[in-house]
């Protein structure tokens, strides 16, 4: 039962990096950049943090599903 819930979290956690890597990765440079001097809407995350974040969401998926799966 536990690892159904645990599971699904995960799965959804992956899902939404996988979705919308561009938005995930805008939001942590937008983090990273507290205390600097520019502002928030003037950060962009690199080409390749995009990618890396969509490919981090769908190993992460891939992993909920097989917790939820018990396998």
């Amino acid at each position: 039962m536990v690892s159904h819930v645990l599971g699904a979290f995960v799965v959804a956690f992956g899902l939404v990096n996988a979705v919308w890597p561009y938005k995930i990765a805008r939001f942590e440079e937008q983090l990273d950049s507290v205390g600097s001097k520019r502002s928030w809407n003037e950060v962009e995350p690199a080409e390749w943090k995009v990618k890396l974040t969509r490919g981090i969401g769908v190993v992460v998926a891939l992993f909920g599903v097989i917790v939820f799966l018990n396998i």
